[in-house]
């Protein structure tokens, strides 16, 4: 599949979602995510609060985020980004700036 074919889904700012969140192709969150989200690819902007168990191929966090994040490919933290919890990836980034305080593993 091209990548310019896969779906797009928003939670914008002011929206608050809380559940088991599954979603195909990107997701963009500047809002509010609370429970357990199984992503293709996820991008949690600046300003965005999200309390979750995270599942991701590709995640991008630029925003607050505390709980439980696996995802298989690389996990990036941008240097506005504030993570607590526990982490297992296959790569992982960091930018200058970004907040991590969590436990960190590679995937088995």
């Amino acid at each position: 599949m091209k990548e310019k074919d896969k779906n797009i889904s928003i939670i914008n700012k002011g929206c608050s979602l809380n559940g088991n969140l599954d979603f195909k192709g990107y997701l963009i969150v500047t809002g509010t995510v609370e429970g357990v989200l199984n992503a293709e690819s996820a991008i949690m902007e600046e300003g965005s609060v999200v309390k979750a168990d995270v599942t991701s191929e590709k995640l991008t966090i630029a925003g607050k985020f505390e709980g439980n994040i696996i995802v298989s490919g690389t996990l990036t933290l941008l240097g506005t980004s504030n993570v607590r919890g526990t982490i297992q990836c296959g790569n992982l980034i960091v930018e200058e700036g970004g907040i991590l305080n969590s436990k960190i593993s590679p995937l088995p």
